[in-house]
């Protein structure tokens, strides 16, 4: 079921959607994507203001070759990819790789069908249930990140973890952006959520004095 807006705020409360909330979308893509673009650029900045080693070095793909030894995916795939890596080789007469794919369908969809769903119960504070979950998916989420591009080094054809400090070592701003993002994350939450009650706790407007002698006959 739907909520109904009108009902739930004063008229003073809204604001039409086109183009307010169009507008406030179009300048958080922009913002994002021009973030986006200083971090793209931003190594090879330090690289020639004299901070040397933040590029990454990389040899020609050989079309021919085979699969580098300890090659990862992109930061943002290391979730996915971690995900992959704890599947079991089969279960229940199910490959691993396949298992794995179809796992990741349900939390897709329920991240899909977050928006319809959730709206029976958006006028509530949310509840400690609520907070947990999401609290346990964004570290869920960052801990396979950091655990699915943590370097391995081949010792007698088995593979083992890099050291802590040599991981922090080759990925500083990796890790900065990553504490930098969690506290980010959780200010907007709070500052939303401040802004929310805010204007549901306010009182109504006073009439003005206009108004009142515009009523009068």
């Amino acid at each position: 079921m739907a909520v109904d807006y009108k009902k739930q705020y004063r008229p003073d409360q809204l604001e039409p959607f086109w183009p307010n909330e169009i507008i406030k979308m179009a300048v958080v893509v922009l913002c994002t994507l021009s973030v986006i673009m200083v971090l793209a650029v931003l190594p090879e900045i330090l690289d020639m203001v004299g901070m040397r080693g933040v590029v990454h070095q990389e040899e020609p793909a050989n079309p021919a070759g085979s699969t580098p030894a300890g090659i990862k995916p992109e930061w943002y795939f290391l979730a996915v990819y971690q995900h992959l890596r704890l599947m079991p080789t089969q279960f229940l007469g199910i490959s691993g790789k396949t298992l794995g794919v179809l796992s990741q369908g349900p939390v897709v969809l329920l991240v899909l069908t977050l928006p319809f769903w959730y709206r029976k119960g958006s006028h509530r504070r949310p509840g400690w249930a609520y907070r947990l979950i999401v609290t346990a998916s964004v570290f869920l989420l960052l801990g396979l990140t950091i655990w699915g591009g943590w370097p391995e080094h081949h010792v007698d054809g088995k593979e083992q973890l890099a050291p802590l400090s040599e991981y922090i070592g080759h990925h500083p701003i990796m890790f900065a952006m990553i504490a930098a993002t969690i506290v980010v994350f959780y200010f907007m939450i709070a500052h939303e959520r401040r802004a929310i009650r805010k204007i549901l706790d306010a009182p109504p407007p006073e009439p003005s004095e206009s108004t009142d002698q515009e009523e009068q006959p």
